[in-house]
């Protein structure tokens, strides 16, 4: 069962999923914008290798978990590992930053509580966990 026959938790985690991804593009595309800017004595061109990948590490994760949205509008389970994933990543690489731990990682660390809700709740509803393969 997947689909629009979601429960609530599952249309909340959809609408937090697809939101939180927006905010990761546009991260990305500010964080795009403004190593565009020319600096004093510079050249405006693509950059060092260094600001190209800061600029990819603002894009991978987005990427990332558009693809795990799309999978799991149908698969709730995919939802759930790679939103629970990707927290869990994202304290990883805060560490000595504690303090915005909550900040970075509650948003999809909720989602993919929801998801993980909402793949219990078809598994109680169908009696079967529903495999990706199906």
């Amino acid at each position: 069962m997947g689909g629009w026959r979601a429960g609530v938790a599952g249309w909340i985690a959809r609408v937090l999923g697809i939101l939180y991804v927006a905010l990761l593009w546009w991260a990305w595309w500010q964080e795009s914008q403004a190593r565009r800017e020319p600096r004093m004595g510079e050249d405006t061109a693509a950059g060092s290798w260094f600001e190209q990948w800061a600029v990819l590490t603002h894009l991978l994760p987005a990427i990332v978990l558009l693809v795990v949205l799309v999978l799991a509008w149908r698969w709730p389970v995919v939802g759930a590992i790679g939103f629970l994933a990707y927290a869990v990543i994202t304290v990883v690489s805060w560490f000595p930053e504690w303090v915005y731990a909550g900040l970075v990682t509650g948003p999809p660390l909720v989602i993919g509580i929801l998801f993980l809700v909402e793949a219990l709740v078809q598994r109680r509803r169908t009696g079967t966990v529903q495999h990706a393969a199906s």
